[in-house]
Parts: structure tokens; C-alpha cells; sequence
């Protein structure tokens, strides 16, 4: 137990280091090559501390929604949770639900719940993780469409919000914003962490859980709202960023094992790092112009989400 406990130290102190490293380097290269300290602490700062926030968000999100519905494939985007999340955000910026630093979070958490309670739903009536995956990109098409259909109707600023939320952006992070999404989803993190023994109990099934003294029902429901609303402030604040929240649990397990107590604190770092840099990648690969995130972690995810899917299709049933 203790070498186990000082391996997973050193995993911890090895991801905040590389953490560390890629903050750095989002802070000194951007869109503009030589940028002075008011644009790094006013502009670059806000968007290295939004990035780590919802980067280490949608990790631990994937990583709980896959004991969740014992199925490695799951994670926000792909089942369409992130697509429920940013139909909630369109709606509320039409109807003018945007509140002081928390922006968007209460209606786009709305929206992420409410697909979530249709997932769960499903996962009860309809056997087999590939018929839940399904019906997940399904929900993932249905609230793509929901926003398209949105930009069709709305104006030239409408387009433009709405554009933001399909592809991904964080160049709308601001200093309260931005602290406001950290403190919230480190405090998420930290109540889905506090379930730990509850989530290794799910990764034997509910039956088994159950049989273990896990009332299954309560659990669940408390932690699809957990995963719900660190969802919707994800993505009320950084759109649809697809692909950390499956690509990053499955890094982690490979070196730290699918136990709970060290996946979701190491999910939660590898996330921020690959977040940070990803949307550093995005600000320099075509400077002058700024590449959406989602499209960066859609181009570096997808190849690995199908690398992952053939390989379960080769594995045991």
C-alpha cells in the first residue's frame, strides 16, 4: 500500500510538473509573438486558469461516466452530454439568463443534465454499451442540430456565440470568470473524489455494487448531478470541447490502474495539461489567426477514440 501511495505521489508530482511547464509556455507564446505584461496577466493568465479548469473537468467527468455506465467509450462528448450542455447555453443567452462570473454554467447545466437523465434512462431499458453509445451520438446529433438550427434563426452575434459553443473557444476567458470555473469545478472534483469507494464498486457492475451495501439508485442519481454541472460550467465556458474526457482516463489507467482514489486526481491533472496545451497549439499553428481548441482536440482525439474502439472490438466480449 505504501509503494502504491509513493507511486502515485510521484505520478501526481510528475503530471502538476509538466502542468507547470505547458502554463509556461501558453503564457509566453500566443497569437502575438511579443506580447507585453498586461496582455499576459490580463489575457493569456485568465486563459491558462479557464483551460486547466475545463480541461480537468471533462477528464474527471469521462473517467466517472465510464464506471458510471461501464462502458470505456463514454465521455461527454461522445454521448452527447456536452451537445445537451451547450443547447442549454444558446437558450439561456437568448432568453438573457447570463449571471455576474458565472456566466451561462445554470442554463448550460440544465441542458447537460437533462441529457444525462435520457442517458440514464436508456442505460436501464436496452442492454449493451455499443446500443448506449448510440443513443449518446444520437443526443450528440439531435443537440448539434438544436444550435444549428439557432445560428439559422439568429442574427450575425448569434452566429458568432453560437459558433464558439459548436467548435470550442477560450478566448473568452476573463480574470472572474475564469476563477469562478476553477474554484467550481475543483470543488466537484473534490465531492466526486469523496466517492471513490463508490465509483470502484460500479466498475464490478451495479449487481456486484449493490451486493456490496452500495445503495446503486441514490449513488447514481447524486452522481450524475456532480458530472451534470461540471459539464455545464465546462462547457458554458469553453464550448464543445470534445475527446479529453475519453482520451485522458484512458492515458491514466495505463500507468496508475482504474482504482478511483488515484484515476481521478491524476485524470484531473493529464486533463488540465492536455487542455493548456492543446489551446497554446491552437494560438500559434496558424498565427496570426487562432485555431478553435475543440478543433485541435478533435484532430489529435478521433484517431484515438477509433484506435480505442477497434481495439475493444478485438479484445475478449
Amino acid at each position: 500500500m505504501k509503494a502504491d501511495r509513493g507511486g502515485s505521489a510521484r505520478h501526481l508530482i510528475f503530471a502538476l510538473s509538466t502542468w507547470v511547464l505547458a502554463s509556461m509556455l501558453a503564457l509566453k507564446y500566443g497569437a502575438v509573438p511579443d506580447a507585453d505584461l498586461e496582455l499576459v496577466v490580463g489575457l493569456r493568465l485568465p486563459r491558462v486558469v479557464l483551460a486547466s479548469a475545463v480541461g480537468a473537468g471533462l477528464a474527471v467527468a469521462g473517467a466517472v461516466l465510464q464506471a458510471l455506465f461501464s462502458n470505456p467509450l463514454c465521455e461527454p462528448y461522445t454521448l452527447g452530454i456536452s451537445s445537451g450542455a451547450a443547447v442549454g447555453a444558446v437558450v439561456g443567452a437568448a432568453a438573457g439568463f447570463e449571471w455576474s462570473f458565472a456566466g451561462l454554467a445554470g442554463s448550460a447545466f440544465a441542458g447537460a443534465l437533462l441529457c444525462t437523465a435520457v442517458l440514464y434512462a436508456i442505460s436501464l431499458r436496452v442492454a449493451g454499451n455499443l446500443a448506449l453509445l448510440l443513443a449518446g451520438v444520437m443526443l450528440g446529433f439531435l443537440g448539434s442540430s438544436l444550435v444549428a438550427l439557432w445560428m439559422a434563426l439568429a442574427d450575425s452575434n448569434g452566429i458568432s456565440a453560437a459558433l464558439s459553443w459548436l467548435l470550442g473557444d477560450l478566448s473568452r476567458a476573463r480574470t472572474g470568470g475564469a476563477v469562478f470555473a476553477a474554484g467550481a469545478v475543483a470543488a466537484l472534483i473534490a465531492a466526486l473524489w469523496a466517492r471513490w469507494r463508490e465509483l470502484d464498486a460500479f466498475l464490478m457492475g451495479p449487481e456486484a455494487a449493490l451486493s456490496m451495501g452500495v445503495p446503486v439508485g441514490r449513488v447514481r442519481r447524486r452522481i450524475v448531478f456532480l458530472t451534470s454541472l461540471v459539464v455545464g460550467i465546462c462547457v458554458s465556458a469553453g464550448g464543445m470541447i470534445g475527446f479529453v474526457g475519453l482520451v485522458v482516463p484512458h492515458f491514466v489507467r495505463r500507468f496508475a490502474g482504474s482504482l478511483h482514489f488515484r484515476l481521478i486526481p491524476l485524470c484531473a491533472a493529464w486533463g488540465a495539461v492536455a487542455l493548456v496545451a492543446a489551446d497554446a497549439l491552437a494560438r500559434v499553428a496558424a498565427r496570426p489567426y487562432e485555431l478553435p481548441v475543440g478543433v485541435v482536440t478533435a484532430l489529435a482525439g478521433a484517431p484515438l477514440f477509433l484506435w480505442v474502439m477497434l481495439r475493444r472490438q478485438r479484445g475478449p466480449a
